[in-house]
C-alpha cells in the first residue's frame, strides 16, 4: 500500500474555498503566466463574499485549469503549497493525481470541480488530464453506480491510497461533502483513468449488503465523523454511525458517531468491511484526528 496525499489544512468547513482565508503560491512562483492565472483565480475565489462572485470564479477556473494544465508543471508543481483539497499517489508511470474545489451557494449547498492527471508516458508533458464536471442531478448515495468524469457527482478528494491487483494500480479515494443545511456525507471510491476518460466507483467494496461501488457515511451537519487511512494496519477507518434515537432511523440529520469504528481491509484486489474494530489514541495522536477535518465550518 502506497499513500501520498497533500493536506497542509482541511477544515469541515463547507466553504473550504469560500469562507477562510487562505494563502496560496505567491505569483512570482507560478510557473507560467497559465498558472499564475490559476493561483489569482483561487486567492479571488477564497475571499469573493457574494454566491454570484463565488460561481463566477467558478466559472473562470474551469475555463483556465485546462489552459495551466496544457502548459506543463503539474507533475512538477509543489502541491503542499496549495491549500486545496489535493491527492498525489504513486511514482512514475503510476502517479495519479486528483485536484478539487468547492463552492458554497447561499442554500449551503455545493457546487465543485476538479480535474484528473495522470502518468502519460506518449504525451510530451508526460502526463495526461481530465476536467471533471459537477453534475449536481447525481446521487453520491448510489452504492452501485459508476460515475463518469463528465456526470461527476462533486466533492473534495482529501486523501487517498494506491493499492495493486496482481499488476493493475488500484487507486481509492476519500471525500468530503458538505451535502446541504442538515447532513454531511463522506465516502470512499476508486478512481479509474482511461483513454481520456475517468471513472469513479468499481465493484471493490464487499459489505453487509454485498458488493458495492463506494462506502458512503451520511451523519448530521452538527457533528464530525471520521474517515481516514490507517497505517497500522493497513486500512480506511472510519466511524460507525448510528441515529441519537431508534425512531430516527434513516433520517441522516440525526446520525453521529456511535464511539466504535469499522474499518476496510485490502485483501485480493477487493476492499473488505470489519466491524469493530479496535483503534487506539496512544502516544501524540488526538481522537480529533480520526475525524478529519476537525474544525467546524463558519455559519452564515
Amino acid at each position: 500500500m502506497k499513500l501520498k496525499a497533500f493536506r497542509p489544512f482541511f477544515s469541515e468547513c463547507r466553504a473550504w474555498c469560500v469562507l477562510l482565508a487562505c494563502t496560496w503560491p505567491t505569483l512570482s512562483l507560478a510557473q507560467s503566466p497559465e498558472w499564475a492565472r490559476v493561483v489569482a483565480a483561487h486567492e479571488s475565489l477564497s475571499l469573493a463574499q457574494t454566491e454570484e462572485d463565488r460561481l463566477a470564479l467558478h466559472d473562470q477556473l474551469e475555463a483556465l485549469w485546462p489552459q495551466a494544465l496544457a502548459a506543463g508543471h503539474a507533475f512538477t508543481t509543489d502541491w503542499t503549497t496549495w491549500r486545496n483539497a489535493v491527492v498525489d499517489l504513486g511514482e512514475g508511470g503510476n502517479r495519479l493525481i486528483v485536484f478539487t474545489w468547492n463552492v458554497e451557494l447561499d442554500d449551503r449547498t455545493q457546487r465543485y470541480g476538479g480535474w484528473v492527471a495522470h502518468a502519460a508516458q506518449e504525451s510530451s508533458l508526460g502526463y495526461g488530464f481530465t476536467m471533471l464536471n459537477h453534475d449536481p442531478k447525481v446521487d453520491p448515495n448510489d452504492v452501485g453506480r459508476m460515475h463518469r468524469h463528465d456526470q461527476w457527482q462533486g466533492g473534495l478528494y482529501y486523501n487517498g491510497v494506491l493499492n495493486f491487483d496482481r499488476q493493475k494500480p488500484v487507486y481509492t479515494l476519500l471525500a468530503w461533502d458538505g451535502a446541504d443545511a442538515l447532513t454531511t456525507r463522506k465516502w470512499v471510491e476508486t478512481v479509474e483513468p482511461r483513454n481520456g476518460r475517468v471513472r469513479f466507483g468499481s465493484p471493490r467494496f464487499n459489505s453487509d449488503k454485498g458488493l458495492q461501488k463506494r462506502v458512503v457515511l451520511n451523519y448530521a451537519d452538527a457533528v464530525q465523523a471520521t474517515l481516514r487511512v490507517s497505517d497500522d494496519p493497513e486500512q480506511i477507518v472510519f466511524d460507525h454511525l448510528a441515529p441519537e434515537d431508534p425512531s430516527f432511523q434513516g433520517q441522516h440529520a440525526f446520525y453521529g458517531p456511535t464511539l466504535s469504528y469499522d474499518a476496510l481491509e485490502w485483501r485480493k484486489g477487493r476492499w473488505h468491511l470489519v466491524r469493530d474494530i479496535a483503534v487506539q489514541n496512544d502516544g501524540g495522536n488526538s481522537p480529533k484526528e480520526y475525524r478529519d477535518p476537525t474544525q467546524r465550518r463558519r455559519r452564515n
